[in-house]
């Protein structure tokens, strides 16, 4: 079983130093930062009063995506200092702490799980997608996203230059072992999806990018899209 090789108080530190630039940072990159929630979205078919288990919600930002099919959220982070930030700008949601080992609810408890770039951060990812698992009803889905592997190199370079919150501990991972722990997990992949082949730069492009990603979904170009998206069912 693949484990990382830093802690979760390491990943939490991050997190908690950079709260204070995370929507600022985000705000910067737009679409690209907002595209996780309107593609993952795009998978589901949302119903009032669907409780909805937003894992790693940081500072709030799919909650008004989630609302607008009036759902019931349970809004997990790793970093209080990000849950501070999230509950003053959205009070009387459910918040909650998570160390990504252990979710405090029942099994078969979800309808819905959004776990958007999350696992990358884990320790231990494996145990991670068990616990979605568990927590998931049958037959119920979870869409999961990160970048892959192939993305390290760009992120190096988009930190040197420009300005960003960094990514902290964390291992990208290759499609092909995202594959394996999503079934070793027990999760049945309806979907694997690349996207955001070009996430900066003259919005022509940007489209310009995504029309060849997703001619290209077959072939290796889909690993060079920086947010990939894995849609399973339980």
């Amino acid at each position: 079983m693949f484990k990382n090789k830093f802690t979760i108080e390491q990943v939490k530190k991050h997190w908690d130093d950079v709260s204070d630039i995370y929507d600022d940072v985000n705000q910067e990159i737009g679409d690209a930062h907002y595209q996780r929630f309107s593609e993952g979205l795009s998978y589901l078919s949302l119903r009032p009063k669907d409780k909805v288990l937003n894992i790693w919600s940081r500072t709030g930002n799919a909650i008004p995506w989630l609302e607008k099919f009036g759902t019931e959220i349970v809004n997990l982070d790793v970093s209080p200092k990000m849950l501070a930030i999230a509950q003053k700008k959205y009070p009387d949601r459910n918040f909650g702490l998570t160390d990504l080992y252990k979710i405090n609810y029942p099994d078969n408890h979800f309808d819905t799980i959004l776990s958007l770039e999350t696992l990358e951060h884990a320790p231990d990812p494996e145990q991670l997608l068990r616990e979605l698992y568990r927590v998931l009803k049958p037959n119920k889905l979870a869409v999961i996203s990160l970048p892959p592997q192939t993305a390290e190199l760009p992120l190096k370079i988009y930190d040197f230059f420009f300005h960003n919150h960094g990514e902290g501990p964390h291992k990208f991972l290759s499609s092909k072992t995202v594959k394996q722990m999503i079934s070793n997990a027990g999760f049945k992949l309806l979907f694997h999806k690349g996207t955001l082949l070009i996430p900066a730069g003259p919005k022509k492009l940007q489209k310009f990018g995504e029309v060849i990603i997703n001619k290209y979904q077959k072939t290796f170009i889909r690993e060079f899209g920086i947010r990939q998206f894995y849609i399973c069912q339980k």
